[in-house]
């Protein structure tokens, strides 16, 4: 179920008029009634992949608790039950997301010594959200592992934990610590909450329908005719794609932090105006946050971080960056463009200086140069192929002037695409300095301009967001 559909529009209010009418205080028929709407959420897209869900949430609870009743001297059971956890949840993540991906990568490589397999590729459809909930629920056991917090004994709890709609399918990717006891919370309804999550929602589809789908006209178009696509035609493609891909996922973070605040629950932040870094390890701070900490807490830190010279922290990034690569998806292009990032960071930051807040010259044009390098390594993020990757490279650099309004987007609706990404970002500088003045302003302001924001944020996004056949309106996080 898609947070810009039809069907979600009936099924938020629904969900929401019942659980603060019958479940509001009975916490257990509440997460009951939590973890059934979770499953109808997810199940909506194919039933079939409940049961995955289902059976990789019993065996996360199981082992950990199991985990935290083993004596202290039992270590080695504890490091066994452990791997087993590891093993399964990845095993069911690398069986579905990356199967034929290996297959065909170690058929690749014996084939350049001149050996030769016939091989049937396997058709294996990719449970939507698996790379989100899989890392969700492994948190837990690590956590439970490392004793930084005990297990719970509530199935239905840690159920509706790993399955909870807001953040499901696509993030922010959630820890148990900070989740998971939020369950147990008697809820009570509170309007600012209610009315901020709304304005959350509200702007996140904005973002969503107004914008990244706007733009995902123009970037198809381009991408899907990468050999007619020349000069500024392409580059502006490729530009176009880097707001997008931020505005279109940041749009569903957004989302999920609004749609939870309704029931009461406070989800992480995930992006935090990453267009706005003036280095490259401020800017993995502010982009997609919740992963970038897991992957420093659970593998950048037990590799050694930087505490073991500059060699074993070189090292130790290379290894973060690839992994991260190949987290989003199955191919080399993700792979390519998690260590020409991870290459960013190593060599580049040490030319930048930590970010401070004051402004000037220096802070500007080195986010320009962060903003750059991000946005060139997009390509291999977005090309289908390696070869697709180097022939966007070769039109951006050879290509002729061509008209850009040969792409989808007629001359009116670039300039409106082309004012809204601007328009945004002007927003962004403006929150990156009172984010937190803008909104008590906002919230403390007379009703008639806060209903006259919400109005025409909705009027907008009726009226003039980017609808029609032949366009995809999917989250382009739900590949992953």
């Amino acid at each position: 179920m898609l947070f810009n559909s039809f069907d979600f529009a009936v099924f938020l209010p629904l969900v929401y008029l019942l659980y603060w009418t019958l479940f509001q205080k009975h916490i257990k028929l509440r997460n009951l009634f939590l973890l059934t709407a979770s499953y109808v959420f997810y199940g909506f897209w194919d039933w079939r992949f409940l049961s995955l869900i289902l059976i990789s949430s019993l065996m996360d609870y199981i082992l950990a608790m199991q985990i935290h009743a083993a004596k202290p001297e039992q270590k080695s059971k504890r490091k066994t039950l452990l791997v087993l956890s590891l093993v399964l949840n990845l095993g069911f993540l690398g069986f579905f997301k990356y199967y034929n991906f290996f297959v065909e990568s170690f058929i690749a490589t014996f084939t350049l010594f001149g050996k030769e397999f016939s091989y049937s590729p396997m058709h294996i459809i990719l449970p939507v959200g698996i790379s989100f909930y899989t890392f969700q629920s492994l948190s837990y056991t690590l956590d439970v592992y490392f004793k930084k917090m005990e297990p719970t004994h509530k199935l239905i709890n840690f159920l509706a934990f790993v399955s909870f709609f807001p953040q499901l399918v696509a993030g922010p990717i959630e820890r148990a610590k900070k989740l998971l006891p939020q369950f147990d919370e008697i809820k009570s309804f509170d309007y600012q909450a209610a009315r901020s999550g709304l304005l959350f929602i509200l702007f996140g589809l904005f973002k969503k329908i107004m914008i990244a789908d706007r733009l995902a006209v123009f970037i198809n178009q381009t991408y899907g005719n990468i050999e007619d696509a020349k000069g500024i035609a392409m580059l502006t493609g490729v530009f176009f794609f880097a707001f997008q891909l931020y505005l279109d996922f940041s749009a569903y973070s957004d989302i999920a932090i609004g749609t939870a605040r309704l029931f009461g629950f406070k989800l992480s932040t995930n992006f935090r105006r990453p267009y706005l870094s003036s280095s490259f390890s401020g800017f993995w701070k502010r982009w997609h946050i919740t992963l970038s900490s897991w992957f420093q807490d659970y593998i950048y830190i037990p590799l050694g971080g930087n505490r073991k010279g500059v060699n074993r922290k070189i090292v130790n990034l290379l290894v973060v960056f690839f992994l991260s690569g190949l987290w989003h998806g199955a191919s080399w292009n993700f792979v390519i463009w998690g260590l020409i990032n991870g290459l960013f960071l190593i060599l580049l930051d040490p030319l930048f200086k930590l970010e401070k807040p004051s402004g000037g010259m220096k802070r500007f044009f080195s986010a320009i140069l962060v903003f750059s390098g991000w946005t060139l390594s997009l390509i291999f993020f977005r090309a289908q192929t390696f070869g697709d990757a180097m022939l966007v490279f070769q039109n951006i650099g050879f290509g002729g002037v061509q008209s850009l309004y040969e792409f989808g987007l007629n001359s009116r609706e670039f300039t409106f695409a082309l004012w809204l990404v601007v328009g945004m970002m002007i927003y962004e500088v403006i929150a990156e300095r009172w984010s937190e003045t803008l909104q008590e302003k906002f919230y403390s302001g007379h009703y008639l301009l806060r209903w006259g924001v919400y109005l025409l944020l909705t009027l907008s996004i009726i009226y003039l967001g980017a609808y029609g056949a032949g366009n995809d309106n999917s989250f382009i996080y739900f590949q992953f």
